[in-house]
């Protein structure tokens, strides 16, 4: 070879997928590459920047890790990296480092999109790699529970519209137009809901404006035929697979024997952004209270994905508070970005179900502030403003106001640590069960962001309140609390329903089962000195503390995720059908398995309340 891009051409006619270009168009490819030459420790690519660049390492080696430090990948000479990005035309996900001196190669995107739609191989050899590096990206990051929800999340469940689809005699102008007005990159091609065929934007390129065909020509004469078509049931797994065997990007799918919609690789790409993980790193991400709330708007959706992947029903209120946590953390950051530095040490509290890592699909918020008792004069005036965005903040993220005022924005709330000293001794006082129902919340603490050592102090105290000497007063009253609920089954274990009302023939989830064995696990933690505030957590370290026997504490772990679990399935099942949130089961919808375990459920927790009248006469 006598051009001065010899070396390139040489060096890509031996390296995947250039080797399967024609001359001419490795040519072009090795003309559009830019050399260019990065020492090592240099960061090519960040987390969050958007990629417009296939990078080729011609020398050296990059190294690839996710947002919490772990190595994702690696890449030496002949390869390419950050296809993800490139490809789905998403922000890059990974940081990109040079771990040696390095010689990259550098193709600006417009080249590499002419090459991929001129050469069916070179584009299909990508796509297959994209698909097989999102599969090990994604499997190495995640927890092995979490990357199996992705991958075994239904392909149906992708599906955001009906298929759009033409009779075979429609002409190729009309059929284009009909992809322009809708936004699509294909169309299904056939009638009375049968995929005869298919046609992509790339048939058009390839097929039509390529060999100057008449616009009147019948899609028919143009399109794909037969495409390969899955159930909408099948796993994504299943559909990553399919395409990158098959090298296509567009994948109908049926539903007895109809089609029901149309997924493609982007489609696949962006399913990651629906994973909790990614959720909660893109809130940590956002610049504004208003761009924070337009992102919580997809937790409905993962809501909904969570269960239809396979993730157990009573895990997903630990992954929901977890989302929580991360608004009320980018809140506070945001908070402290306007209004500058806290004076003192501090730290945000949560109380109840956040705290206990038992949230659902709504929720109000129930939250505090605590500060150091040597702050200056003024801090006050500080935290009530801090308290103030962050609270409204989470209003607007549908964290609602608590209606009984439980939030950091009311100075009873909002207190030195010498404060709530003061309540958890005043409250270890109380002794009518009704006074201990009114702070028993604060009594599930967690501390969310700020000074551990300050929540440290305050669960001190809570221990203290419940268990110390002359406390006992308190304990029986709450305990006298927690087995005042009535558990809803009557004679030969037969369920005890609602007899009037909009929610007649239903019991009550939450108020007859969770409640009740939530308060009484707190009450036996109390006793035992424990104050881990999430339920099954409480469970474990009254076992391991020998305070109940391990059987005892299985039945009343498998009763909690029982109950757990069919209040998710229920929220769950009320959001697709777009009706208001409630906790009222209709116990003829369950199956019999479950009536059936259910009543299990209630006897345990009756045994329990009965255990606990017997220990706080």
């Amino acid at each position: 070879m006598d051009s001065p891009l010899a070396d390139v051409e040489g060096f890509l006619a031996q390296t995947p997928p250039f080797d399967r270009l024609e001359p001419a168009a490795l040519r072009r490819a090795a003309a559009a590459f830019q050399a260019v030459y990065r020492r090592a420790g240099t960061v090519v690519l960040r987390i969050g920047e958007r990629s417009d660049t296939l990078y080729l390492i011609r020398r050296g080696a990059v190294e690839v890790h996710d947002a919490d430090g772990n190595l994702v990948g690696r890449y030496g000479e002949g390869d390419v990296f950050d296809l993800q990005a490139l490809l789905g035309g998403q922000p890059v996900q990974f940081t990109n480092t040079l771990i040696e001196d390095s010689l990259l190669w550098c193709m600006p995107l417009a080249e590499f999109d002419d090459l991929r739609a001129g050469s069916r191989e070179f584009d299909e050899y990508f796509i297959r790699s994209l698909e097989q590096r999102l599969v090990a990206a994604l499997e190495g990051r995640l927890p092995g529970g979490q990357s199996s929800m992705l991958f075994m999340t239904p392909l149906g469940d992708l599906v955001r519209r009906g298929p759009l689809s033409v009779p075979p005699s429609t002409p190729v102008s009309e059929a284009a137009r009909t992809m322009s007005e809708h936004g699509v990159s294909s169309l299904l091609v056939g009638e009375d809901g049968r995929p005869d065929g298919i046609l992509t934007d790339r048939d058009l390129r390839n097929r039509v404006v390529a060999r100057a065909l008449d616009p009147s020509t019948p899609v028919a004469e143009v399109m794909t035929p037969s495409p390969l078509a899955l159930e909408a049931d099948s796993p994504v797994l299943s559909g990553i697979v399919a395409m990158a065997a098959r090298g296509i990007h567009h994948l109908p799918l049926l539903r007895d024997g109809s089609v029901v919609g149309m997924v493609t690789t982007r489609d696949l790409l962006n399913l990651q952004t629906q994973h909790p993980l990614y959720l909660a790193a893109r809130i940590h991400k956002q610049p504004t209270p208003e761009a924070v709330a337009e992102l919580c708007q997809r937790i409905p959706r993962l809501f909904e994905l969570m269960l239809a992947s396979g993730l157990r029903p009573e895990e997903v209120p630990r992954v929901m508070s977890t989302i929580a946590d991360a608004v009320a953390r980018r809140l506070i950051v945001l908070a402290q970005e306007q209004l500058g530095p806290a004076p003192a040490p501090w730290a945000w509290l949560a109380f109840g179900s956040q705290a206990r890592e038992e949230q659902s699909l709504r929720t109000d918020q129930d939250n505090g502030i605590v500060y150091a008792d040597d702050a200056p004069a003024g801090a006050d005036d500080y935290f009530a403003g801090l308290a103030r965005f962050v609270c409204d903040g989470l209003h607007a993220c549908g964290y609602t106001y608590c209606p009984g005022g439980i939030m950091a924005t009311t100075p009873q709330w909002r207190q030195p640590l010498s404060g709530w000293l003061r309540h958890f001794e005043r409250w270890s006082g109380l002794p009518d069960p009704e006074g201990v129902l009114r702070v028993s919340i604060f009594f599930d603490l967690r501390g969310i962001d700020g000074d551990a050592g300050l929540v440290a102090r305050i669960r001190e105290a809570m221990a203290e309140a419940a268990s110390g000497s002359g406390k006992a007063v308190f304990l029986t009253a709450l305990a006298h609390q927690a087995a005042s609920y009535d558990v809803p089954l009557g004679f030969f274990r037969r369920f005890v329903l609602e007899r009037r009302g909009e929610h007649r023939e239903t019991l009550d989830i939450k108020a007859s089962g969770l409640m009740p064995l939530t308060d009484l696990v707190r009450v036996r933690a109390l006793h035992a000195g424990i104050t881990v505030p999430a339920t099954r957590d409480r469970i474990t370290a009254l076992v391991a503390r020998g305070a109940i026997d391990r059987g005892h504490g299985d039945r009343l772990d498998g009763a909690y995720r029982l109950l757990c679990g069919l209040r998710v399935e229920l929220h769950a099942d009320q959001a697709r059908r777009g009706v208001e949130l409630h906790n009222h089961l209709d116990v003829r919808r369950i199956s019999h398995a479950d009536r059936a375990a259910l009543r299990d459920a209630f006897v345990v927790v009756r045994e329990a309340q009965e255990a606990l009248r017997q220990d706080f006469p």
